[in-house]
């Protein structure tokens, strides 16, 4: 039974291992594959932050969950009268959100990355696709590369501006412009 347990234990290990992102790419690739599996909009549900939770620094998992727990506060004190805080896409500047990604390029220091982002996102109405960039920051951890942070950079009049962890800041302190 004892040596059951020791098997069980180094598999569980090893799949967490697994798990872990061995390069900036790899994080990027899995975070944004979730993303576009799950089509998240607003802050994630806990049930849809599992599943980000590999790809995300601990510091960007916690900055999510407490946005979200101020949005279900938010919801009770309002009674749910009112939308919610935030609404759209919180991965990309584009409200509606990405359809498709490509990773342009990443650049590796040391313990850090930046990487830029191609998205698309195809208009269901006219069938045009509309396309931009954004920018993920990443940090190297014990286990492997975790996106840190998602920086807006795209210039039209009613993007997004500024970073995801500031967004997510903003919320958390009700700093969000009544």
């Amino acid at each position: 039974m004892k040596k059951l347990i020791a098997v069980l234990i180094l598999i569980l290990a090893a799949a967490s291992v697994a798990l872990a992102a061995d390069s900036p790419k790899a994080a990027v690739t899995g975070l944004y594959n979730t993303y576009i599996k799950l089509k998240t909009r607003g802050i994630p549900s806990a049930k849809e932050l599992t599943q980000y939770k590999p790809y995300i620094t601990p510091e960007l998992a916690g900055l999510l969950k407490s946005a979200g727990d101020a949005e279900i506060k938010y919801k009770e004190d309002t009674k749910g009268e009112v939308p919610p805080l935030v609404e759209g896409d919180i991965f990309t500047s584009l409200f509606e959100g990405a359809d498709s990604y490509k990773i342009l390029s990443c650049d590796e220091k040391s313990d850090s990355a930046a990487c830029l982002l191609e998205f698309k996102n195809k208009n269901p109405g006219d069938g045009k696709t509309f396309t931009w960039k954004d920018g993920v920051m990443l940090v190297k951890g014990k286990s492997g590369w975790f996106v840190s942070d998602v920086e807006y950079k795209s210039d039209w009049e009613f993007a997004v501006k500024g970073k995801l962890s500031e967004m997510l800041k903003s919320v958390i302190s009700g700093d969000y412009g009544d």
